[in-house]
């Protein structure tokens, strides 16, 4: 079992707002005290992505390089900083646990299925990818350097007929049944119409809601201002000061507009 996990932020808000949780999740990428209490490993370096969805335009990023040295990551920064619109952002920055450390499997990944939507995909966590092939009916000769989360993006885009909460939390039962670690996710849609909507889920399995320091390091957390949502990995509460809260294990969000929906994700508890 893999104890490298990414760090992830999904935020919804005016750019200037969002800048700041985009500028803790570099920091976080570049200090994590979360994963040094537990393996002694400060940093998240193996690639980082992006995707941004402006009213007019998306833009979708992906490098090797880690985030905290990207100029790429300090011109999103410096571009959110002066954006007075409302924006989404996704931004996965990699602690590769499985799949080559390439850029075939820096997140978020991209799909377009053929029931008329497209949607980007980003994964914290570790999961069986052999029994994911399997379950999946993919050949795994076709799969030996991809990561877990790309098969589990790969699924998603194959079965997932429409974007209704209920048709996609079907769809997720399967990574619930390969988490090794945690399936803390965020999946961002988009329409034919220009309309997008979102699914988050967080999950971490028992071992991890038994130990303090695994459960700091594996739980998401959520922070509603006004205008702005958003939900990140646990270190970014440590660079921006906010009213953060923890989100229970087994939450799923839907997030359509300015509605936002939340139900459980499994039978799970923790500390």
């Amino acid at each position: 079992m893999s104890e490298n996990m990414c760090r992830i932020l999904f935020a919804r808000g005016i750019g200037q707002e969002v800048a700041p949780l985009f500028d803790a999740l570099i920091k976080s990428a570049q200090n994590d005290p979360y994963r040094e209490k537990r393996n002694k490993k400060t940093q998240h370096p193996d690639g980082w992505g992006y995707v941004l969805l402006r009213e007019e335009n998306v833009t979708h990023y992906r490098s090797v390089l880690p985030i905290f040295n990207d100029p790429n990551a300090e011109n999103l920064l410096n571009s959110l900083t002066e954006e007075d619109s409302q924006v989404v952002l996704m931004a996965h920055a990699r602690a590769a646990s499985q799949g080559g450390k390439t850029l075939f499997n820096v997140q978020p990944f991209q799909f377009s299925t053929r029931h008329g939507f497209s949607f980007w995909f980003m994964h914290n966590g570790d999961l069986d990818k052999e029994a994911l092939i399997w379950k999946a009916g993919f050949k795994g000769e076709e799969l030996v350097n991809a990561s877990d989360s790309y098969v589990f993006a790969a699924y998603l885009s194959k079965t997932i007929d429409n974007i209704t909460p209920e048709e996609i939390s079907r769809r997720f039962v399967l990574g619930l049944e390969t988490t090794r670690t945690t399936l803390n996710t965020g999946t961002l849609f988009l329409l034919p119409d220009g309309s997008w909507s979102a699914f988050i889920t967080a999950y971490m399995v028992n071992k991890y809601t038994n130990s303090l320091d695994d459960w700091n390091y594996a739980r998401l957390i959520e922070l509603k201002a006004n205008d702005l949502y958003a939900v990140a990995s646990s270190t970014l509460e440590l660079y921006h000061e906010a009213r953060w809260r923890t989100l229970n294990n087994g939450t799923a969000i839907s997030i359509s507009g300015d509605k936002i929906e939340r139900f459980s994700l499994g039978d799970a508890c923790g500390p």
